[in-house]
């Protein structure tokens, strides 16, 4: 075979050289916009296909038009950057046909630009390499699918993948949260990149950036993970609302939602109400794969242990999500049969989401004049809902939960805005419950704990009530002009 010596332009800025030294089966670059990540996507897929002669590669994005524009024009055109990617070399090239995204090169590797909008599209294919361009768009279930398709010998075995920051995601747990498991940490390794970090842009680019949304700036030119596009509770702050969990004194409200789930992760939530109309989201339990009767004696169980809510507490009110109506087909049951079967008797909770959500919004953010519980100062006031710090689901899920993403093609005559349903069980249960918690009267002040002096006044009052009473049915017994007997 005839050896063929192929020179690129291409030189690495920082930390895209950062990038092409990750030793990782799995490798991310991740950032805002113009970082580089999409030309190092190119540049090392084209790499390891030269590397690895005869490698079935895929270059994928979630839809076909994008990926056709976007993706694989630049794979196979590259940029204009003077030290930039050029697009795979012609002399490289053995076969290229663009109307089907396909390209073979001369030492036998093959390319195919494949949309993930259908999980089925995957599965033919023997693959060596992959790499995902804008793969937050794209959900985990396909990552996965692309593992069991990674298995051609004498192939790299490995996939790329390129992103922007969108919260706590899918990828983020795997590429970027630090509490990841010690394994993760070696088979998924990725650089994070700004513009800033890129010196190959026009000098005029940044300057774009300026007066633009400062969630969107964060986001797109800092790469924040805490910030994306259809957040909903953009109020909550781990800093504010979550605190050192406490004993909840005997005296206040106890409030219990159960939101069923078999396949998905189901839920139990307890909140507590003290005399200040705060609540407490002091105690969840999350699992998947449970039934009615595993949940119930759950419930009972959390109820009496000595936690934070204390033993045998009693709980004022309890509620379940309006699925609970839904029956078997097998046995005409619902999930309501089975938990007065075991011995919970709940009353249906609002099925409206956007209630939910409006209600769980307004308790998270800051009221003017309200005091702080735990004599915080804030002059700008202070929630009304505070998560224990142990309660970790919610304080992972709370942040991340977001709206469905529209269609492109939106218009007001579309269907409202919903929220996505996944990890949502638990927000289901804090909604229900705080819904449920303004239909209630306010909290009587004869329900709050009284000094010495309080009481002494009380006393004070209930004397002046009796004298004043017995004053006026002697009083009643006289009638000018006459007198009645005793």
């Amino acid at each position: 075979m005839t050896e063929k010596v192929v020179t690129l332009a291409y030189d690495p800025n920082p930390k895209q050289g950062e990038a092409h030294a990750l030793k990782a089966k799995y490798r991310g670059f991740c950032g805002g916009w113009g970082n580089g990540k999409t030309t190092w996507g190119c540049v090392e897929t084209f790499l390891r296909l030269i590397e690895f002669p005869n490698t079935e590669c895929i270059i994928a994005r979630k839809t076909r038009p994008e990926l056709k524009s976007t993706t694989w024009r630049m794979w196979a055109d590259g940029d204009t950057q003077p030290h930039g990617w050029h697009g795979v070399p012609r002399e490289m090239i053995r076969k290229h046909n663009r109307s089907d995204l396909y390209m073979e090169l001369i030492n036998g590797s093959t390319i195919h630009g494949l949309p993930l909008d259908d999980p089925k599209k995957l599965e033919n294919y023997n693959l060596g390499f992959f790499w995902i361009d804008q793969a937050e768009e794209v959900e985990e279930d396909i990552f996965l699918k692309f593992h069991g398709r990674l298995r051609q010998h004498a192939a790299p075995r490995e996939g790329l993948l390129t992103f922007n920051p969108n919260g706590h995601n899918w990828l983020w747990k795997r590429f970027i949260d630090e509490r990841r498991e010690e394994k993760d940490k070696t088979r998924y390794r990725c650089i994070e990149a700004t513009p800033f970090d890129n010196p190959n842009l026009p000098d005029d680019y940044l300057e774009q950036f300026e007066g633009l949304p400062k969630h969107w700036y964060d986001r797109f030119v800092l790469g924040s993970h805490d910030v994306f596009v259809g957040q909903i509770f953009i109020d909550f702050d781990p800093d504010l609302h979550v605190i050192e969990p406490f004993r909840i004194p005997s005296g206040w409200e106890r409030w219990q939602c159960y939101d069923p789930g078999i396949r998905h992760e189901g839920a139990l939530s307890w909140i507590a109400r003290d005399y200040d109309g705060n609540c407490y989201y002091y105690r969840e339990v999350l699992e998947a794969g449970q039934d009615v009767s595993w949940w119930a004696a759950t419930c009972f169980e959390e109820e009496n242990s000595n936690d934070w809510g204390g033993p045998e507490e009693e709980v004022y009110r309890r509620l379940v999500g309006p699925e609970a109506r839904i029956r078997s087909q097998s046995d005409g049951r619902s999930v309501l049969d089975l938990l007065h079967e075991n011995g919970i008797y709940p009353e249906f909770s609002d099925r409206d989401p956007s209630a939910r959500i409006s209600r769980i919004t307004e308790y998270l953010r800051p009221k003017v004049g309200h005091a702080h519980p735990l004599g915080v100062d804030r002059p700008e006031g202070a929630p009304r809902l505070y998560i224990f710090g142990d309660c970790e689901k919610m304080i992972e899920y709370l942040p991340q939960y977001r709206w469905k993403p529209q269609r492109t093609n939106f218009t007001e005559e579309d269907p409202p805005e919903r929220p996505r349903k996944k990890d949502d069980h638990n927000i289901d249960c804090l909604g229900h419950i705080l819904v449920a918690l303004d239909d209630e009267p306010e909290i009587p002040d004869i329900r709050r704990p009284r000094t010495a002096a309080q009481i002494e006044a009380a006393e004070l009052d209930q004397h002046f009530e009796e004298e004043l009473a017995l004053a006026t049915s002697v009083s009643g017994r006289y009638r000018i002009g006459q007198v009645v007997q005793a």
